[in-house]
């Protein structure tokens, strides 16, 4: 299943084939994110959404037996006006949830298992925010700085919140604004070696570019496009990727907002990881 946003009235669940399956009209929902295994319950997934009109943070069930999602709680964004947003799973399994608004101000709070929140800790960047993706395995995030590039930080909400750069605008490899994030992670079944890979929404140009987290070395952009009935993708926001084996995906999905389609709304496109893979070489 495949959880997006229509930023001006709600929450759109889409099977593989793109089949929509689920509309709910709960506001103006910016971004979205999920996780399984919260609390180490294997038969729970979460979401959370951040909605600009009223100013909110959204927490939401899938039910993995029929497949739907319901709306479990409201909290108040405590941010003037919320727009990135993502979900981090520690060690314990503990769910933190990660909001930004357009100032520049984040802050990270606790899900509790009554679905109240309590915050942990914020911090700032200096322009404007929106993509961010935690890696749970590293417990390191990934915030998108539009106008300057990407910065990490530790997850950890004990932490402090020290900003290290990652990959700058400057670098020649990004051009603004940088919009979504996320992460893949892949294990050679020979080798038992891990890699993990940064996707970064490079608005600016219309592609996508991949860093290897270990070495922050580029390993390749690309644009998605070429398909004789389907346009290529334009001004996208947010993005998300898996490598777990889907139907029709073997090495896993990666999906992308496309934001311009002439005489049409903003839909989603799909582009298998073995495309991806291929294209850089990798």
């Amino acid at each position: 299943m495949i959880v997006g946003t229509d930023k001006r009235s709600g929450l759109l669940v889409f099977d593989l084939a793109g089949n929509q399956r689920q509309y709910l009209a709960e506001g103006r929902f910016n971004n979205v994110d999920l996780r399984t295994g919260a609390w180490g319950r294997a038969d729970l997934t979460i979401a959370v959404a951040s909605a600009r009109e009223p100013a909110e943070l959204v927490v939401f069930e899938l039910e993995h037996e029929t497949g739907r999602v319901r709306v479990v709680a409201r909290h108040d964004a405590v941010i003037d006006e919320p727009y990135g947003i993502c979900l981090y799973l520690d060690g314990r399994r503990q769910p933190w949830i990660v909001m930004n608004g357009k100032d520049g101000l984040f802050v990270q709070f606790e899900l509790r298992p009554d679905y109240g929140v309590a915050e942990a800790r914020r911090w700032r960047t200096e322009t404007q925010p929106e993509g961010c993706v935690a890696d749970d395995e590293a417990g390191v995030l990934y915030i998108g700085e539009e106008e300057y590039g990407v910065w990490r930080l530790s997850a950890d909400p004990s932490q402090p919140a020290n900003l290290v750069s990652f990959a700058a605008i400057g670098d020649g490899v990004l051009q603004a604004d940088v919009e979504g994030l996320a992460v893949y992670r892949t294990t050679d079944g020979t080798t038992g070696e891990t890699k993990t890979y940064l996707v970064v929404s490079s608005q600016g140009d219309n592609s996508y570019a991949v860093y290897d987290v270990a070495s922050r070395a580029h390993r390749g952009s690309f644009r998605i496009g070429g398909h004789p009935d389907i346009d290529e993708t334009s001004e996208t926001d947010g993005i998300a990727v898996t490598s777990t084996p889907l139907p029709g995906y073997p090495e896993g999905v990666l999906v992308v907002q496309d934001g311009d389609n002439p005489g049409q709304n903003q839909n989603f496109k799909l582009v298998s990881w073995v495309e991806v893979r291929a294209a850089l070489g990798m």
